[in-house]
């Protein structure tokens, strides 16, 4: 599946941890998407890698040859009550943004979370993050409820709106 000319979106490999982590990192180091704000060690990044994946991790990368441009993942909660529902975690680097690869990203993701048999998609995103709330409601997330000045980051507030998706409330 490809997201651009130069750009392959396709299903995420371990081998793929170091770039993915180099990526995560340009991104949280914004300061305005991820309520991190920096990457994890890599040590790190490739022991969540390996037990979400065991635990059935849905996970595509945008990539430039070897180099991972973007993610979408969904993991899928491990407590009982909550097993049918997930957590999506997206990001793209700042170049690529605005290119149709996050909706390539999220279209492919969801689709795959849906076949593994999970029902519902949960997300929170910033307030400000206009053009990922946007995305979020035209592949299917509703609005379920804000948290006022959730997060408090360099002396500014921020809402926090949490969105969900049902698949057995979206057309295929």
């Amino acid at each position: 599946m490809s997201g651009s000319a130069s750009v392959v979106v396709r299903e995420s490999t371990l081998a793929d941890a170091e770039s993915f982590r180099a990526c995560l990192d340009a991104v949280a180091r914004e300061r305005r998407w991820l309520a991190m704000l920096a990457a994890p060690p890599l040590d790190e990044v490739r022991a969540f890698l390996e037990r979400q994946r065991r635990l059935g991790m849905v996970q595509l990368v945008a990539a430039e040859g070897s180099r991972v441009v973007g993610w979408c993942d969904v993991i899928p909660k491990q407590i009982d009550g909550f097993r049918h529902s997930s957590d999506l975690g997206m990001g793209l680097l700042r170049d690529q943004r605005g290119r149709g690869l996050g909706r390539a990203l999220l279209e492919g993701t969801l689709e795959r979370a849906r076949s593994s048999g999970l029902l519902r998609v949960e997300l929170e995103v910033y307030a400000g993050n206009t053009a990922a709330i946007a995305l979020y409601e035209h592949c299917g997330f509703r609005h379920e409820g804000r948290r006022r000045r959730a997060r408090r980051l360099d002396g500014a507030f921020e809402d926090v709106i949490e969105m969900a998706l049902l698949f057995d409330e979206r057309p295929r």
